[in-house]
């Protein structure tokens, strides 16, 4: 009989904490024509931004939870759950061959505190280089036509998100934003903890980042990045510098120009290793309904690296943000 009593008044918590924190659903649905050359694509087809290991397309199509609720004293508990990308057979975080599923959450599963002295996240979180510096790529670090990647020459790390990251968010000070992150070791032999520190600054129409992150594993090189926007009104410019050792070391500059309503842009990007392989972007993108965006991109990488191989990357494609 005590069982039965206590089963509906755990219930009943339940949705009292439900009322009264703050939850949203949100998503994004990336669904292009096109293909991806460098990754070995050769085939013009219908993709989600899922796909082989969400490398087709512009944006990585995911659903994921997030919430935040006020625990007093101005402090709220925050947290946020995101998918890995959905391929278009429904398969979340899968390999190139769009099976295998992996992590459920892959992109995100943290926990924080937020208030007066900043925010707190702890947690599976993008790491703060790409926290930091993604502004500074005027198409959104697209998926498959990224010049900044397909270079190498990437500005946030290609170290991409961190587990166990545990990240501090300092208050906005005069346009500046702090962010420092630390992993611990976790006892595997050859890796190290990790630390981390991101620097936004913003005064009128200037903006620009700094971002650096230690070596994880032993032997391993360490990372920095630097990079710098104007707005003229008549068009947006970037330029940025990413050091992470032999063959992640390069150069990247970017313009966007708003014509009619459309974002047209280009970026051109060169790795300094020997090889000098160098990478060119051009895009087009607009707003056709509300939160519903059309866009084509075309990536080109004039040689093969330790990643990507030669050739084009090219999408056609609609984008549904909820």
């Amino acid at each position: 009989m005590m069982i039965k009593k206590l089963i509906p008044a755990a219930a009943l918590l339940v949705v009292m904490g439900a009322a009264q924190a703050e939850v949203t659903v949100y998503g994004l649905i990336d669904a292009s024509y096109g293909k991806n050359e460098t990754i070995g694509d050769t085939t013009y087809d219908f993709h989600s931004g899922g796909d082989r290991g969400s490398s087709e397309g512009n944006s990585t199509t995911k659903v994921g939870v997030k919430g935040s609720m006020d625990v007093g004293s101005g402090v709220k508990a925050n947290f946020k759950l995101e998918t890995g990308g959905i391929a278009n057979n429904g398969c979340v975080t899968c390999d190139t061959n769009n099976k295998n599923p992996g992590n459920f959450f892959n992109r995100a599963a943290w926990v924080g505190f937020s208030g007066n002295f900043g925010e707190v996240r702890l947690g599976r979180q993008d790491n703060l280089a790409f926290q930091t510096m993604t502004p500074f790529d005027f198409n959104g670090a697209s998926n498959a036509a990224s010049a900044q990647m397909l270079s190498l020459a990437t500005p946030w790390s290609l170290t991409g998100r961190q587990s166990r990251l545990l990240e501090y968010i300092a208050p906005e000070m005069s346009g500046l934003t702090v962010r420092a992150g630390f992993v611990p070791d976790n006892g595997v032999i050859g890796n190290k903890a990790t630390y981390s520190v991101g620097l936004n600054y913003k005064a009128g129409n200037f903006a620009a980042g700094l971002a650096g992150q230690t070596a994880s594993v032993d032997g391993g090189s360490s990372f920095s990045s630097v990079a710098a926007s104007y707005d003229f009104g008549v068009a947006k410019v970037e330029a940025g510098y990413a050091n992470g050792g032999t063959g992640f070391t390069g150069s990247n500059v970017g313009v966007s120009v708003p014509v009619a309503g459309f974002n047209v842009g280009l970026t051109y990007a060169k790795n300094n290793d020997a090889a000098g392989a160098a990478a060119t972007e051009v895009y087009i993108n607009r707003e056709i309904f509300k939160n519903t965006y059309a866009y084509f991109e075309n990536g080109n990488l004039n040689k093969a690296n330790a990643v990507f191989a030669k050739g084009n990357a090219t999408a056609l494609g609609v984008i549904y943000v909820f």
